[in-house]
Order: C-alpha cells, then structure tokens, then sequence
C-alpha cells in the first residue's frame, strides 16, 4: 500500500510523511496528477527492520511446532511487504520456509530482513532464474548508448547488444530482447548506499506487467549494473510461475 500526494501536500506533510516512511509504514507517492515523480521508501537498514516472532512463524519446539500453515502464510506475507512477492502456491515457498526454519534454530532474534536475505538466495538457484552473466556499456557524446547484455537463460547463455537513450535504458531494451518479455518501468533511483569514492550503488525499481507490479533491487559498484540487477530482480518477481 502507499499514500498518494502532490508536491504541495509533500511540502505541507514532509515532517509527518517522512516520519511515517521511517517507522516502516506505507511508502509516499508523490505525483503531478498524472504520474509519478517520486517514491519515498524506507531504506532496507536499521529503520526498517523489525523482529518478528518466531511462533508467528510457526517455530516453536517447546509446543512441539517446526513449521505450520500459518507460519508459512505469514512469511509470505512479509515477503510481499519487502517487496518480493510470490504466489501462495509457488513452488520456492517451501524452499524458503525451510531455510526459514533452520534459522529460527540458528539465530536468538529473526528480523524481517533476514526472511529477504533468505528468500533472494533461495530464488537466485531457482530453475528458470534470469542471471546477469556480463554487462558491457559504452557511452559517446552525441551518439545513443549501446549495452551488451549476457544472461542466463533456460538454454543457456545468450547475448544480445542494443543501442538506448542512455546506458540503463539500452540494457533494458537488450534484456526484452533476449526474454521476449515487456515491462513498463513505474519508477526507478539509485542512490548510495556506502560512503566514499568506491561506495556501492543500490537501485530500487518498480516494474509492472499488466495487472501485476514488483520491486526490484541491486546493488553494485557501478550504478548502471545495479540498475541492471534491480530491474532482472524485478522482473523474475514478475514471471514467477505459480507451484
């Protein structure tokens, strides 16, 4: 969920919006009536962790519980929250809930972060997975970007070389080439994520597919490849076949 306001409500509210954003609750997003222009999110650190109880999450030994229905609805549930949503039937819910659980054995505190790190893992060895296998960009003065974009596809490598307005949007362009699939991009930022000259570039991106829209994020020394990561995240969120 989110709250939608104008320029003018955010210069109003920025203290109260802000604040809310914080705390982990909805995002805030601002438009001019007609699209959107900005996405304020809660950071993926300390601000927006909490803990979640592992009996919630159907571990509990002491009442003789690893593992229930209802633990495992719950964790699908903030999955969804984190911005990596899966069909309660998917077949990488089981696989999650089980690390899940190993975990709760393996840690005195299970954070909402931790259910994310889980699941990214988990779904980066799944079966059908578009992996990012090597990005080549080059940029000229006056002349359009060109990408060359390697994946990992079903049949193996492929590698496609496309030509964009900039270098993020030539390597999307190549990767709808090499999947055959079409997503409208909502929104996307990348900001910094480590200080210093060598800081790691994180990119967050809202991808949507007819009725469907997805997060993604990345994260890499150079921005343009974590916008890459971002938008392959988002878009295996996207095609996720249900189990």
């Amino acid at each position: 969920m989110a709250t939608f306001v104008s320029v003018e409500e955010l210069k109003e509210r920025a203290d109260a919006l802000i604040a809310q954003v914080a705390e982990g609750g909805e995002q805030v997003v601002v438009t001019d009536g007609k699209r959107r222009l900005a996405i304020l999110s809660p950071h993926g650190g300390p601000l927006r962790d909490r803990v979640i109880e592992k009996a919630e999450l159907g571990f509990d030994p002491a009442a003789g519980l690893v593992g229930t229905p209802g633990g495992r609805e719950l964790m699908g549930r903030e999955l969804a929250e984190a911005g990596i949503p899966l069909a309660k039937g998917a077949a990488e819910l089981d696989g999650i809930y089980s690390a899940v659980l190993t975990l709760c054995e393996d840690k005195e505190q299970v954070f909402r972060e931790d259910l994310r790190a889980i699941a990214e893992e988990v779904l980066a060895d799944a079966p059908g997975r578009l992996r990012l296998l090597a990005l080549t960009v080059q940029t000229t003065t006056g002349m359009p970007a060109t990408a060359e974009v390697t994946l990992q596809l079903d049949d193996g490598p492929a590698m496609r070389r496309q030509q964009g307005d900039g270098p993020l949007d030539a390597a999307f362009k190549a990767i709808e080439k090499l999947t055959g699939l079409s997503a409208t991009v909502e929104s996307f930022a990348t900001f910094s994520a480590t200080p210093g000259r060598d800081a790691m570039a994180e990119a967050v991106i809202e991808l949507s597919m007819g009725e469907r829209m997805v997060t993604g994020r990345g994260a890499s020394t150079d921005s343009v490849t974590a916008g890459v990561h971002a938008y392959l995240h988002a878009m295996n969120y996207l095609t996720a076949r249900d189990g």
